[in-house]
């Protein structure tokens, strides 16, 4: 059962209730260390799950580029033999012109001819020939071993991008066992168990209620930004996280900021390390509506600023799409502006 699931039925109110009493009685009566457990256990595998992530999403960015690199290779390599075999086809017509005339006696050549001064001249043109010939092999030569550096360029690519996709079938069998590690976790929780879980998260940081309402467009905000953050935001209700998607209804944490600038016709990675290196920096006091936020160090984690001290995020599997406050959310790093 998908724990947001749980949360959005008729039970969540319940389980809410349970959370807000106030008071340090109401903590002691509800305390529950195989829950608090539970909840550290889940913590440490989603970050697990986010650090894998990140490792497939730069394994497929590179797997990526290294396709691209050999649709040049190849290119190159056809343009490149057409240079040699046009090469070859001059030398090959010189030589065969030399041969016709080996084994004749110059001074024969010289006696017999109809015109003896033409000859001479053609004689220095011959010797020019010859320069020209070795000069012609040269060049072959030099084309020839081009050629080949091209050819073991495009073969060495070949063999990276083939172990770059075994790296990545490795890593999502892994992904998808902390995914399946995950939902045992909460499978062997109690039914109250769940919904208290889920309503701890949703009052310590998360945010309900219409979420285009919760956006600050009353500021400065490049108009295209403020765009792409209601793209993202219109996603929540309905998104999944599911990992190495870009929509347009699965989404993992990059991939959500990829579509919602890729609405407003900018391109970026598909990757939260990649993507912050991206725009200029930000401080935090100076956050605007579509700037990106980068969590965790290594960073595997990024969301898209709202204003009001919120931002929106493909969470982890577990919670999908949700806006939360930025002040409850844990090892922040910085922040990204793509546009304005």
């Amino acid at each position: 059962m998908r724990l947001r699931a749980v949360v959005r039925s008729g039970l969540a109110a319940l389980a809410t209730a349970t959370v807000l009493i106030a008071g340090p009685v109401a903590q002691a009566a509800f305390a529950d260390p195989a829950l608090d457990d539970a909840k550290a256990r889940l913590t440490a595998i989603e970050q697990q799950q986010s650090e894998i992530g990140e490792e497939w999403a730069e394994v497929k960015l590179q797997l990526a580029q290294g396709k691209a690199k050999v649709e040049t290779l190849n290119a190159d390599i056809a343009a490149q033999q057409l240079k040699v075999d046009a090469l070859r086809t001059q030398a090959q017509q010189v030589a065969v012109s030399r041969f016709q005339n080996r084994g004749v006696d110059i001074t024969i050549q010289l006696v017999t001819s109809s015109d003896p001064d033409g000859f001479l001249s053609d004689m220095s043109t011959m010797g020019k020939v010859d320069q020209n010939m070795n000069s012609l092999l040269q060049e072959f030569q030099a084309q020839q071993a081009d050629l080949a550096d091209l050819q073991r360029a495009a073969h060495d690519q070949l063999t990276a991008i083939t172990a770059e996709e075994q790296q990545l079938a490795s890593l999502k069998s892994q992904i998808d066992e902390k995914i399946r590690e995950a939902q045992a976790l909460v499978d062997q929780l109690t039914e109250q168990e769940r919904q208290r879980l889920n309503a701890e998260e949703a009052a310590s940081d998360e945010v309900v209620g219409d979420g285009e309402a919760l956006i600050d467009d009353s500021g400065p905000a490049d108009e295209r930004a403020l765009r792409a953050v209601k793209y993202a935001v219109s996603k929540v209700p309905t998104g999944q996280y599911v990992w190495g998607a870009e929509g347009p209804n699965e989404f993992d944490c990059s991939g959500l900021m990829l579509a919602a600038y890729r609405s407003v016709g900018v391109s970026l990675p598909h990757s939260s390390r990649a993507q912050s290196t991206l725009g200029r920096p930000v401080a935090r006091d100076q956050l605007k509506p579509g700037d990106l936020l980068f969590f965790y160090s290594p960073i595997h984690h990024v969301g898209m600023y709202m204003g009001n001290g919120l931002f929106v995020h493909a969470r982890n599997p577990r919670n999908d799409l949700e806006i939360t406050k930025l002040s409850s959310y844990p090892a922040y790093q910085g922040a990204r502006r793509i546009l304005g």
